[in-house]
């Protein structure tokens, strides 16, 4: 990090950002004796196994590995690079770094995370001045009037109007000199031919997509006018990915936490009028089923997940795809239907708050509804091979309900009887074939299971691994043991390992000049997420370590030892290509070492 940043400055960045209220922001937390514990991002988490230690500032996940600081956690949950993480967080705080000081490890003029955030928010600026201005936005607010939103909801939610122009947007990006293909790559305009571009969003209402901290990362649009495609999503970006994101999610997570539910609708307005009316605890999918990432994300916050969908047949279908996913996922599920064919939005303006929250605490059960789907199947007179189908997609939720710990000993007795009798054939014949699809979804399950982290692999068996480990290990539980490696050893020759050889280098340069190389300084230091992670290994580690000055002594030795083996195995190397002694060694290994019998 030298030359990009003053290590004051990062220091001062970890001290202003709590590492518990960041990843709150990101997860949900709970109490657990000195520490908060939750389900980790980073790898496919049924139970929580992501520790956080408010007093040490960090993170370790003792089921992946993952591990580090406050700016460690955003850089891998965020995908930034690290300075990229050291201005976001420095935004967090309303720390300023000087332009020359906040250079990105790209070369070239590059559309970054950071970069489109700021060009994202300089849009909604425009479209927002444009909804209330007295005539461009006339239209749209008659718009929000007649969909009952409030202009104190609009305000909140920070709506806007993109105008019916072809090049609103692109005349007065160009006019700020911002280059036409950061548009293009942020999704607000289309090249349409080589440098001449127009706006992607036209005469419509905009919705801004913010992340769980409230940064902007991409926009749905509304037509206002006759547009066959009735919403338009920003496309795939740096910052946005629509099966990744949940609209709603940074203001409903407080309101969920509580709850400890989440309510999950389909469309922008289906969150807004909820919230409007007080019910806080909803989200949307964007334009898009719900996929495993969402399923995933929603977990970390809530204990139990709500699918409100419209009663007909799409949303059936609809209802049919989610729970599959969500009981995949391991998440506890139910299923509602707003009443009368609704969409939820006109439900809660029609039928009251109240009469909404009904609705989602009398959801029915993933098994219910998939019995009551089954019932209707069998009753439909379908043919022989229908039926069959039916059943087996019924075994397939059930198989996956009992995966997830979603059905208990008495009901699982329940439901074979019940199915025993809707098929006239023995339960335990249905036990059997139960049994089967289980083993092989946990098969599936184990075959995808992974995390960003998993090519983190060191060979601890190595001899000079294990004394590499042993030198750094001790130096983290006691600083002052440096006397005994300082001129013995240096950072350079640690490795082949990069990562080792990243934290040698921190620590080392630290203690040389008289610091000590507290977590918070080594993290500050170290670029990798990698090598974060072994640093929390090692920390980890050292805490359990007896007889500290023993073992680092004996460790140092053996890495002077090994380091003066290869010394001698380099010097044999090149006597053994020098072509004038390649005869007397020859002879040598022929009579033994007696020089004066080998004629010398």
């Amino acid at each position: 990090m030298a030359g990009k940043w003053d290590y004051s400055i990062i220091s001062r960045i970890q001290q202003a950002n709590d590492i518990t209220d960041v990843i709150s922001e990101h997860m949900n937390l709970e109490k657990k004796g000195k520490e908060l514990v939750g389900l980790c991002p980073f790898h496919t988490d049924h139970r929580p196994s992501l520790y956080v230690n408010p007093a040490k500032q960090i993170f370790k996940c003792f089921a992946c590995g993952a591990g580090g600081d406050v700016l460690k956690f955003v850089q891998m949950k965020e995908n930034l690079t690290f300075p990229q993480a050291v201005e976001r967080l420095a935004q967090r705080a309303g720390i300023a770094l000087e332009p020359s000081q906040s250079r990105s490890e790209k070369t070239g003029d590059e559309l970054d995370p950071g970069k489109l955030a700021k060009l994202n928010q300089w849009v909604l600026g425009i479209w927002r001045e444009h909804l209330w201005h007295a005539e461009r936005g006339e239209a749209a607010r008659a718009y929000l009037k007649k969909r009952s939103i409030s202009e104190e909801t609009a305000k909140k939610w920070q709506l806007g109007l993109a105008v019916d122009a072809w090049d609103d947007v692109v005349v007065k990006a160009l006019a700020k000199k911002v280059p036409g293909r950061y548009l293009v790559g942020g999704g607000f305009a289309v090249e349409k031919e080589r440098g001449r571009y127009y706006d992607k969003f036209r005469n419509r209402l905009m919705f801004p997509i913010e992340d769980v901290t409230g940064r902007v990362i991409g926009f749905g649009g509304r037509t206002l006018g006759d547009d066959p495609a009735k919403y338009m999503n920003s496309p795939a970006t740096v910052l946005f990915d629509k099966s990744h994101s949940l609209y709603g999610l940074g203001r409903a997570r407080q309101a969920i936490s509580q709850t400890g539910t989440v309510v999950l609708v389909e469309g922008y307005t289906d969150v807004i009028m909820p919230h409007q009316f007080g019910v806080e605890n909803v989200v949307a999918a964007l334009g898009t089923s719900l996929t495993s990432s969402h399923a995933r994300i929603l977990r970390r916050y809530a204990k139990r997940i709500v699918l409100v969908f419209d009663s007909d047949v799409a949303g059936n279908a609809a209802a049919n795809r989610a729970l599959e996913i969500c009981l995949s996922e391991k998440v506890d599920l139910q299923l509602a239907f707003v009443p009368e064919g609704k969409d939820p939005c006109e439900y809660v303006l029609e039928a009251g708050p109240e009469a909404f929250r009904k609705v989602t605490e009398t959801a029915q059960d993933v098994l219910e509804f998939k019995w009551s789907v089954l019932e209707r199947q069998l009753e439909s007179g379908q043919s022989l091979s229908d039926r069959t189908e039916a059943i087996r997609q019924f075994l397939q939720t059930s198989a996956a309900a009992i995966n997830a710990r979603s059905v208990d000993s008495v009901s699982r007795t329940v439901l074979l009887s019940r199915l025993g009798e809707l098929m006239k054939i023995p339960p335990s014949r249905i036990e059997q074939e139960l049994a089967k699809i289980q083993k092989q979804q946990s098969r599936s399950e184990r075959k995808d299971e992974g995390h960003p982290l998993s090519g983190l692999t060191v060979d601890t068996n190595d001899l000079v691994t294990r004394a590499q480990r042993e030198v750094l290990e001790s130096l983290l539980r006691d600083p002052g043991c440096f006397r005994e490696v300082r001129g013995k050893l240096s950072a350079g020759e640690f490795g082949p390992d990069t990562h080792t050889k990243e934290i040698a280098e921190a620590m080392f340069g630290l203690l040389e000049t008289g610091t000590e190389p507290s977590l918070a300084c080594l993290y500050g230091r170290i670029e990798s997420p990698q090598a974060a992670c072994l640093l929390a290994e090692l920390d980890a580690a050292s805490g359990q370590k007896n007889n500290l000055r023993d073992q680092l002594i004996q460790a140092v030795k053996t890495l002077e030892e090994q380091r003066q083996n290869g010394r001698l195995e380099q010097a044999k190397q090149r006597l053994d290509k020098d072509e004038h002694l390649r005869p007397i060694l020859k002879r040598i290994a022929q009579k033994g070492p007696n020089l004066r019998s080998a004629g010398i």
